[in-house]
């Protein structure tokens, strides 16, 4: 330990969620964004975010109509 709290750096920051970003494996799944609860595969949310929230967009319009 260095005296300030950090005994193991490179544990600490494997487990950072941002050091995370964009490593996926096949199978993960995370919770939909807007998608109330439900879950949606990490690794076609992070081919295309744009066409996700697209999507997401229009069926909440649709909705909004009936």
């Amino acid at each position: 330990m260095d005296g300030k709290g950090n005994g193991n750096v490179g544990a600490a920051a494997a487990n950072n969620p941002k050091d995370n970003v964009g490593s996926t494996t096949k199978g993960d799944t995370m919770k939909a964004p807007g998608g109330n609860g439900s879950n949606i595969s990490r690794e076609e949310f992070v081919k295309n975010p744009q066409g996700y929230f697209a999507d997401l967009h229009t069926a909440q319009k649709d909705n909004k109509k009936n």
